[in-house]
């Protein structure tokens, strides 16, 4: 099934991907870099709404949160060798 968008509301879901992408609070504090409020903050609130308004979904951003900036590790941590029955080679 197919939805029409019209011009007035594929601007509106610009807008409200281009304030997701700004507003992102890194995954450590849960502080908006943009704004300082807690997440999710009144501008992501506001752009979630309006990809619920209309039925869609926003894009993501693989990295978006910078998880490397909490320090979390490059590798996962063996929990899903271990459910997984697969040995971890480094321990």
């Amino acid at each position: 099934m197919s939805v029409f968008l019209s011009a007035g509301v594929r601007e509106q879901l610009d807008f409200a991907q281009a304030q997701l992408d700004r507003h992102v609070a890194p995954s450590a504090d849960g502080i908006c870099a943009v704004c300082g409020e807690e997440d999710p903050c009144s501008p992501r609130r506001v752009a979630l709404r309006v990809f619920g308004r209309y039925g869609c979904l926003p894009r993501r951003w693989p990295g978006a949160s910078r998880p490397e900036a909490v320090g979390t590790p490059k590798a996962w941590s063996g929990w899903l060798q271990a459910s997984s029955g697969v040995e971890d080679p480094t321990g």
